[in-house]
C-alpha cells in the first residue's frame, strides 16, 4: 500500500512555489465572483489542487461526496414523526396501532439509510487504509495457528498461505474528509437539517486549504463561513500572511531538516547512545510538530484570505502541564472528534469509573489506528490511553488534596509537571515515529545506553537547525512583547509619535516575516518534501 501518489512537479503542496502562484490567483478570482460562481470556484479549484497528485483520487472523493449527499437528503425524507401519534387522542386503537407500525417502518428505514452512511464512508477508509494490514494479520494468524496444531493432531501441516498484497494507493486525506462525512451524517441523523445544495456541500468536502491534513472542519460552523465569509480587510489580509509565511517557516526551516537528521536513527536496527536516541526523539516531536502545525497555519492562513477562519489544530501542546491537558492541545479537530463521536456515544463520563477507563482506552487505541495501519500505531495508542487513565485519577486525587493540589499548581510545580509530561510524550512519540514494533524497542532501549557515543550532535550543529530555531523563536517573543507592551506605548506617546497597538504591530509583523524568509532561506531547501500528515 502506497501512501501517496506520484510526486512531481506539478504536485500542489503547501511549501511549493507552484501553490504561491495558485492561492493568490484563486483568492484574486474568489472576491471577483458572488453566489453560485464563487462556490463553483472554491470546488474547482480544490479538485484541481486535490487531482494534481492522482486524479483517481478525485474520482473517489467525488463519488464519496454524491454518495454522502444523497444519504444525508434520505435520511431526512425518511425522518421519523411520532409526535403525531400522540395528539390523535380521539382515534381508535387499531387506528394508533397502524400509524405506530407505519412510524416503527420508517424509522427502521431512517436508520438503515443512515447505518448504510457510515458503512460506506468506513468501508472505504477500511479498503485503502487497512485492507492488506487485516489481510497480513489473518494469515499470519492462520499460519501460526495451522504449525501449532498440525503436530498435536499428528498429521502433516497443510501448506502456509501467501499472503496476498493489494496494490492500493492510499488517497490523501481520505481519514481527514471521511471523518468529515461521518460526522455530517451523526448529525443530520441526531436531527440537523441536510444541505439541498450539492455545490455548497461539495465545497465543505473538497475546501482545499483544509482538504488534505485537516483540521478536520464542522458542517454547520463551515457552512456559515462559506455563506457569508468575513470582507478581505487589511487586518485580515496580514493575518493571513502571518500565518502562511510562520507555517512555511516551521516547514522548511525546521521541520524538514530535522526530519533529514533522525531519519537514520530510526531506520537503523543498530543500537545507539542514550544521547542520540533522546536527541532522535525530541527531534520528532519538534518535527512532527512543526509539520503539522505548519501545514495548519498555511491552511488557516490560505482559508483567512478566502474569508474564511478555520478553527485552531494546536495550542502550544509541550507547554501542558499534563497528559489530559496536552491532547486538549494536540491536534484539537481530531480530539474534539473522537470526544463527540466515540468517546460520549460509549458513555463518556456518565457511566461508572471502570467504563470510563474503558472508553478513554478504546478511544486512544483508535486514535492510534487512525494514524496508520500497524501494531506500532496501536501500541502508542494503548500507551496514551493507560497514560491518560492514570492523569485522571491524579487529576481526582489533587482534588482531594488542597495542599497538593496547591503545591502543584506553584510555579516550580508546574515546571516539573511539564517535564513529567514531556518524558513520557518524547519516549512515546519515538514508537509512533519507528516503522514497527522491533525499531521502537531499539530505540527505547538505547535511551538508557550510556556506553555508546553522540553522533547526533554534530549533525544538528552542522545543518544549524539549532541556531535558527532559536533566532526566530526569541525575535518572534520579542516581538510579541513590543506589540503587547503598555510601557513602550507610553514611552513612543511621550516622545510625541501618536499610535496605537494596532498600528505599531504592522511594521512589527512586517520584520517577522523578512526574518523568518531569510531563515528560510538560510535552510537551503532543494525542494518541497510533502508533509508528514499526508500519510495519515
Amino acid at each position: 500500500m502506497h501512501a501517496t501518489g506520484s510526486q512531481g512537479p506539478k504536485n500542489l503542496i503547501f511549501s511549493s512555489l507552484q501553490y504561491l502562484v495558485f492561492l493568490p490567483i484563486v483568492t484574486l478570482l474568489y472576491w471577483r465572483t458572488t453566489g453560485g460562481a464563487r462556490l463553483t470556484l472554491v470546488v474547482l479549484a480544490s479538485y484541481f489542487f486535490y487531482m494534481s497528485w492522482l486524479p483517481a483520487y478525485g474520482l473517489l472523493l467525488l463519488s464519496l461526496t454524491l454518495i454522502n449527499f444523497a444519504v444525508a437528503i434520505a435520511m431526512d425524507k425518511t425522518r421519523p414523526a411520532g409526535e403525531a401519534i400522540e395528539d390523535s387522542v380521539d382515534a381508535s386503537i387499531a387506528v394508533k396501532s397502524k400509524e405506530a407500525n407505519y412510524t416503527s417502518k420508517k424509522s427502521l428505514l431512517h436508520k438503515g439509510i443512515f447505518a448504510f452512511g457510515v458503512i460506506v464512508n468506513i468501508g472505504t477508509l477500511i479498503y485503502y487504509k487497512y485492507a492488506n494490514f487485516i489481510i497480513e494479520n489473518v494469515v499470519a494468524s492462520y499460519n501460526f495457528s495451522i504449525a501449532k496444531v498440525a503436530p498435536l493432531l499428528q498429521i502433516a501441516p497443510p501448506v502456509p498461505w501467501d499472503k496476498p498484497v493489494l496494490d492500493v494507493i492510499l488517497p490523501l486525506g481520505i481519514s481527514f474528509f471521511v471523518f468529515e462525512f461521518v460526522h455530517y451524517l451523526v448529525d443530520v441523523y441526531r436531527g440537523d437539517k441536510a444541505l439541498r445544495s450539492f455545490r455548497e456541500f461539495a465545497a465543505f468536502a473538497s475546501f482545499f486549504p483544509s482538504q488534505i491534513a485537516g483540521p478536520i472542519k464542522r458542517y454547520k460552523d463551515f457552512m456559515d463561513k462559506l455563506r457569508t465569509p468575513d470582507p478581505l480587510t487589511a487586518a485580515q489580509f496580514t493575518e493571513g500572511a502571518t500565518l502562511i509565511v510562520q507555517g512555511l517557516f516551521k516547514k522548511v526551516a525546521i521541520a524538514d531538516p530535522l526530519g533529514y537528521i533522525i531519519s537514520g536513527p530510526f531506520a537503523s536496527s543498530a543500537a545507539m547512545s542514550a544521547s542520540d536516541a533522546w536527541i532522535a526523539a525530541a527531534g520528532f516531536c519538534i518535527q512532527v510538530y512543526c509539520d503539522f502545525s505548519g501545514y495548519t497555519d498555511i491552511g488557516r492562513g490560505s482559508a483567512l484570505w478566502l474569508g474564511i477562519r478555520l478553527p485552531e489544530n494546536f495550542n502550544l501542546p509541550f507547554f501542558a502541564h499534563d497528559l489530559l491537558d496536552f491532547w486538549r492541545r494536540w491536534h484539537m479537530s481530531l480530539s474534539n472528534w473522537l470526544r463527540d463521536y466515540l468517546y460520549i456515544p460509549m458513555g463518556g463520563n456518565r457511566i461508572s469509573l471502570p467504563l470510563q477507563w474503558r472508553n478513554l482506552f478504546i478511544t486512544m487505541v483508535a486514535c492510534g489506528l487512525w494514524h496508520g495501519a500497524s501494531w506500532h500505531y496501536v501500541v502508542f495508542g494503548a500507551i496514551q490511553g493507560v497514560g491518560l487513565v492514570i492523569n485522571r485519577e491524579w487529576r481526582a486525587v489533587l482534588q482531594r488534596s488542597e495542599r497538593l493540589k496547591e503545591i502543584c499548581e506553584s510555579r516550580p510545580g508546574l515546571i516539573l509537571s511539564n517535564l513529567v509530561l514531556l518524558a513520557f510524550i518524547v519516549p512515546t512519540y519515538s514508537i509512533f515515529r519507528s516503522p514497527d514494533i522491533p525499531h521502537s524497542i531499539n530505540m527505547l532501549s538505547s535511551m538508557v545506553n550510556f556506553d555508546a557515543p553522540c553522533t547526533l550532535g554534530y549533525m544538528l550543529e552542522k545543518t544549524g537547525v539549532i541556531y535558527i530555531g532559536m533566532a526566530y523563536f526569541l525575535f518572534w517573543l520579542v516581538s510579541d512583547r513590543l506589540t503587547k507592551s503598555e510601557f513602550l506605548m507610553s514611552v513612543l506617546q511621550t516622545s510625541g509619535i501618536t499610535t496605537d497597538k494596532k498600528t505599531f504591530a504592522m511594521p512589527v509583523r512586517l520584520a517577522s516575516w523578512t526574518a523568518a524568509c531569510i531563515l528560510i532561506l538560510a535552510a537551503k531547501p532543494n525542494e518541497a518534501i510533502p508533509f508528514v500528515y499526508f500519510q495519515f
